[in-house]
């Protein structure tokens, strides 16, 4: 039964990081583009939208990731302790460190950048030059946000690679 439980919560933990990965690429190389003929304040409006349809599926995702990843973790605990001697531990650490960081991110974009960027879209929004300036610096910053969030999504994914393999070498 235990090895059904490792199997199922490692299924479930792939399918969570291809879903949340593949989220993002999926908005960086479809959605994106795709928005780049409409006025960027039409743009922003509609990459909002989407953003929140897919709001469900990455907060899912999170509490997936979050729940196998210590599942995984405690049952290989032996092989990961201690942190910061064994390779494979040091390799959680590191994944650990980059797991934070997309988080973080994360909500950077959904508590900082999310209602700023709302707030100027708005239609109640003065549309003058300083607003216009503040959107484009805005969008800027979110792309930025947004490329730094997949690049460290990938990173995550490499870092568990390594660390899958120095746990089969180790045991």
């Amino acid at each position: 039964m235990e090895k059904f439980l490792h199997g199922l919560s490692g299924t479930l933990h792939i399918l969570a990081a291809v879903t949340w990965i593949g989220s993002m690429i999926y908005n960086k190389y479809a959605v994106a583009p795709a928005l780049k003929p409409l006025a960027p304040t039409k743009a922003q409006a509609i990459n909002m939208m989407a953003t929140k349809s897919f709001a469900p599926l990455t907060w899912t995702s999170l509490v997936v990731l979050t729940a196998t990843g210590i599942y995984g973790a405690v049952g290989k605990w032996k092989d990961l302790a201690p942190l910061a001697v064994k390779p494979a531990g040091v390799m959680l650490s590191v994944k650990l460190l980059l797991v934070a960081a997309l988080v973080v991110i994360l909500f950077a974009k959904i508590y900082y950048y999310g209602p700023k960027m709302k707030y100027l879209i708005s239609p109640s929004t003065p549309k003058n030059q300083e607003n216009d300036l503040a959107l484009a610096r805005t969008t800027r910053e979110t792309l930025i946000m947004s490329n730094l969030h997949l690049a460290t999504g990938i990173a995550i994914i490499i870092a568990a690679v390594v660390m899958r393999k120095l746990l089969e070498k180790a045991g």
